[in-house]
């Protein structure tokens, strides 16, 4: 995939309206690209969660209750009921805890919070990507909003120009800022680590592995060994 070219061509190379061609032209193709590894990375968080997720989630469950049966074991050798004094914390469900990310989100990207209606738009980007990544329960995509410091930047950035008439410079600032935030959301994606599981399960489909059913037959082999050894504790 090659970089972002949105400089302006050099002077008296092109004309406005032949660059504002070429950027209308980029942005569709980058919007299409963007699509296209969205549906990518929901058909395989489907497959990844219909093939390894459940042996995953039951391979949990058991750990948890291992840990729990060997601190009551230890509690009751040692005679003082810490077992009982300190219970394991529970963690938070997985929903709260994505509420309490996408609202951190939406505290910094909000369009509330947008000085003129460029800056809106720009954070009404950034929030249909929160949506997504909340409906999906999508974390990583929004731990990764909250910590990119560039993107901050670029949301605040260029405040207080005046909406005058759309004229060629000003469309061409258009293009470029939603050339942008087309550039950040292929760049969360790429980033994802689903999305690098994916990668590496392609890989190897084209060497004639399915690594994906690996995965889940090791795990219950796991969830096996597991449940020998509550057995054994219980």
């Amino acid at each position: 995939m090659h970089g972002l070219d949105i400089h302006p061509a050099a002077p008296g190379a092109a004309d406005p309206e032949r660059e504002i061609e070429r950027l209308e032209t980029l942005l569709a193709a980058r919007k299409a690209e963007l699509a296209r590894l969205q549906d990518e990375l929901r058909e395989f968080k489907a497959r990844y969660t219909h093939v390894v997720g459940g042996p995953l989630a039951e391979l949990a469950e058991l750990e948890l209750a291992i840990r729990a049966a060997e601190e009551q074991r230890l509690g009751v050798e040692a005679g003082d009921g810490t077992a009982e004094e300190l219970p394991a914390p529970d963690a938070p469900p997985a929903g709260a805890t994505l509420r309490r990310l996408f609202w951190s989100v939406a505290k910094l990207f909000h369009p509330d919070h947008a000085a003129d209606e460029r800056e809106a738009d720009r954070r009404h980007a950034i929030m249909a990507e929160a949506s997504r990544a909340y409906r999906e329960g999508d974390a990583e995509s929004l731990n990764t909003l909250l910590g990119d410091e560039e993107l901050q930047f670029y949301c605040a950035s260029a405040r207080g120009e005046s909406d005058g008439e759309a004229d060629a410079a000003t469309r061409l600032f258009n293009l470029k800022e939603q050339l942008r935030t087309v550039e950040f959301g292929i760049k969360r994606i790429r980033q994802d680590s689903l999305y690098q599981i994916k990668l590496r399960a392609e890989e190897e489909a084209a060497r004639g592995r399915d690594t994906l059913a690996e995965t889940a037959e090791r795990t219950r082999r796991q969830i096996a060994k597991a449940r020998r050894r509550l057995e054994h504790l219980s």
